[in-house]
């Protein structure tokens, strides 16, 4: 992307992430299905990652979870000069990462807690404000979510290469050392915790504390005391 372009779309983002409709604003742009396809795993591995599923939240949560998670993803993404990880990951469709990601990462945290775009938002008020065919939202919809019940298997394969021996940092930017072991809960499967190595010292991160994105080579702790 051109410095130009790509300072261009991180306004445009920010607009959004200050706009009373967000968290949908991000979900009713024009994407093109190729990148849409690209990043439904990396949104589907951080929802994985994060334990997001049926049952571990509260009914009417569903929107603070996925506004909270959108938010920490795109602010990663507006603090990335030069969006040099970003292109080294995810090459040709690094330009389209902020809003295909976001959709897929919207819709996969539905999915995961057995929801649809209707019961969390009214679809038919925002299309009428906005002048859009609702329609045309329900079929992408339709589309990512397809999309998604095919990448499980992907997805987990996406998690375990990408985060092996990652660079954990401090909300400061201090090294804590490299991810060479991944925790899971033996009795449903999800991933509780990293395990990381610093020479001879090695601790174990709960993914709680964890920011996690799809553009990133590192991985984030949220607050310097997570350590």
């Amino acid at each position: 992307m051109k410095r130009g372009g790509e300072e261009k779309e991180k306004e445009k983002v920010n607009a959004y992430l200050k706009s009373r409709l967000f968290p949908w604003n991000f979900i009713l742009e024009d994407v093109e299905e190729a990148p849409i396809e690209h990043f439904v795993p990396y949104a589907m591995q951080m929802c994985k990652a994060k334990g997001i599923t049926k049952g571990s939240v509260k009914d009417g949560e569903a929107k603070a979870i996925i506004a909270t998670e959108l938010r920490d993803a795109m602010n990663a993404y507006l603090s990335d000069e030069g969006n040099r990880e970003l292109i080294e990951i995810h090459g040709e469709f690094a330009a389209q990462y902020p809003f295909a990601f976001a959709q897929c990462l919207v819709h996969a945290i539905l999915y995961r807690l057995g929801l649809v775009l209707d019961d969390v938002v009214n679809l038919k008020a925002i299309s009428e404000v906005l002048d859009l065919d609702i329609e045309w939202i329900k079929r992408r919809e339709r589309f990512t979510r397809d999309l998604i019940s095919k990448s499980k298997t992907k997805a987990v394969r996406v998690f375990s290469k990408n985060i092996l021996d990652k660079n954990v940092i401090s909300s400061e930017g201090d090294s804590i050392g490299n991810v060479d072991d991944i925790t899971f809960d033996t009795k449903t499967g999800r991933v509780t915790g990293l395990m990381v190595s610093q020479g001879s010292v090695r601790s174990e991160l709960s993914m709680n504390d964890i920011a996690l994105t799809g553009h990133s080579n590192n991985i984030v702790l949220k607050h310097s005391d997570s350590k």
